[in-house]
């Protein structure tokens, strides 16, 4: 199993976040939920055309398991929780604790 990089905060999540990563705030990742591989070259799929092909639920389930673009981007969040890939929760951290 591989880490997990978990969003604590999704549903009080600031701005930037909410906005993320139509705003290319944080770094994209070929394997988000919003890349459309199926043009050339691959873009971002804006939050209505994601919504056509996810419950806002989805997406949601999808953010706040993912959670790369919190960890990777040039802004790590604080309230990111890592997950180790042994999935043993007494190694759940905060990034910023």
């Amino acid at each position: 199993m591989k880490t997990k990089y978990m969003c604590s905060a999704y549903k009080d999540r600031p701005i930037t976040c909410r906005e993320y990563p139509q705003n290319f705030a944080n770094s994209i990742f070929a394997e988000c939920i919003f890349v459309d591989e199926t043009v050339k070259p691959m873009r971002l799929r804006t939050v209505e055309e994601q919504l056509k092909l996810n419950t806002e639920e989805e997406i949601s389930d999808y953010c706040v398991e993912c959670g790369r673009c919190c960890f990777f981007g040039p802004a790590a969040c604080s309230m990111l929780k890592i997950i180790p890939g042994d999935e043993d929760q007494q190694n759940v951290f905060n990034v910023r604790s």
